[in-house]
């Protein structure tokens, strides 16, 4: 059974224009890999940090409870129950903020350094096909007139 991709691209395709390009762009997409995975640990570790900060104030609002001696006291500490985590959630929207705009900012400062370079690289890239065209334009075009004065249909 044939297979409708080719078992390995032409030789000629992989000029060094284009693995020039290749190895630019994949430099590219690792260090904008790089930079998501750091996101990705912070964005854990931040929600790691949520966890910890409501299980405390869970537990501190526990110990008040157990702990209240009278109606007042008792009073206060079920209070405190009513808006768990307003602080530890207060403290994560802050963090998330911050880790947000510091990903953006490191996201656009990795393209910012590589654009310039992938811009080069695909301009020759660009450059390299539109001589190979003109070349084999040329050589059709020749092979036409040689076929044409060949021909004893000629006009």
């Amino acid at each position: 059974m044939l297979s409708p991709f080719p078992s390995q691209f032409p030789q000629q395709f992989f000029t060094p224009a284009v693995k020039s390009h290749l190895e630019t762009m994949l430099t590219l997409y690792t260090d904008m890999a790089q930079r998501t995975l750091e996101t990705l640990q912070s964005l854990g570790e931040l929600n790691l940090q949520l966890g910890r900060d409501l299980i405390a104030e869970f537990g501190a609002n526990c110990q008040r409870v157990m702990a209240a001696r009278d109606a007042s006291q008792l009073g206060g500490a079920v209070g405190a129950q009513l808006m768990p985590g307003a602080a530890a959630l207060q403290t994560y929207q802050r963090g998330l903020a911050d880790l947000l705009g510091r990903s953006g900012s490191s996201m656009a400062q990795t393209a910012t350094t590589h654009l310039p370079a992938v811009r080069r690289t695909a301009g020759a890239v660009a450059e390299e096909f539109v001589n190979q065209a003109s070349e084999q334009t040329a050589r059709a075009t020749e092979n036409l007139s040689r076929y044409h004065a060949a021909s004893p249909l000629r006009h």
